[in-house]
């Protein structure tokens, strides 16, 4: 899994509140222990799905705790050896992610996260197409209600779903998508890619 792509890009848009309940300590807790999984600490992750599960179960319809729960378990599938846990974890994960945009389809900040989770996965797992029509959407979603969106979301979102019309070989929309990307210039990095692609050397 490409985790150096989630941690730049979550990492910008690390989520906004996941509980109603938990105290302000307890919100950053769970990021933390949620960044510690992305860059490696298999102890974190863990940790990390028995908070959200507990989120889970006080709020059963809290499909922001979903999605990154779904998420948390893609990093345990990332930890785990060859063999048939590590594919049921991946695909309980994405099960779990599924099911958070199934039922809050207009939540950016669910579909975001499934999206970035997804996109960081090998092209054997074919999700790639189930990403670039994320990205779409967001991408519409973030031109009628930019409000909803953090700068870092909208750079991310444009950066994407550009290059999911590249892909489908519209061009043209490519290059709309880039310059609006381009005018949120929330991370450095992503900023050079967003340039570069825009310059034809993506």
């Amino acid at each position: 899994m490409k985790t150096q792509i989630l941690l730049v890009w979550i990492g910008a848009v690390l989520f906004a509140t996941i509980s109603g309940h938990a105290a302000p300590n307890e919100q950053k807790e769970i990021q933390e222990l949620y960044r510690r999984g992305l860059a490696g600490d298999k102890e974190a992750v863990d940790s990390c799905i028995r908070r959200l599960e507990d989120v889970l179960q006080i709020e059963p319809a809290n499909q922001l705790a979903r999605v990154y729960l779904g998420s948390a378990y893609t990093l345990r599938s990332r930890d785990l050896g060859f063999g048939p846990k590590k594919l049921q974890a991946l695909q309980y994960g994405l099960a779990l992610m599924d099911e958070a945009v199934t039922a809050a389809p207009a939540a950016a900040k669910v579909r975001l996260a499934r999206a970035l989770t997804t996109l960081a996965l090998p092209s054997i797992f074919g999700r790639a197409g189930s990403t670039r029509k994320d990205f779409a959407q967001l991408a519409a979603s973030a031109r009628t209600q930019p409000a909803q969106f953090e700068e870092g979301d909208l750079q991310i979102i444009y950066y994407n779903a550009g290059l999911a019309a590249k892909a489908a070989g519209d061009r043209t929309r490519a290059v709309v998508l880039f310059k609006e990307g381009a005018r949120h210039p929330a991370n450095p990095d992503l900023a050079r890619k967003l340039q570069a692609a825009l310059a034809g050397r993506l």
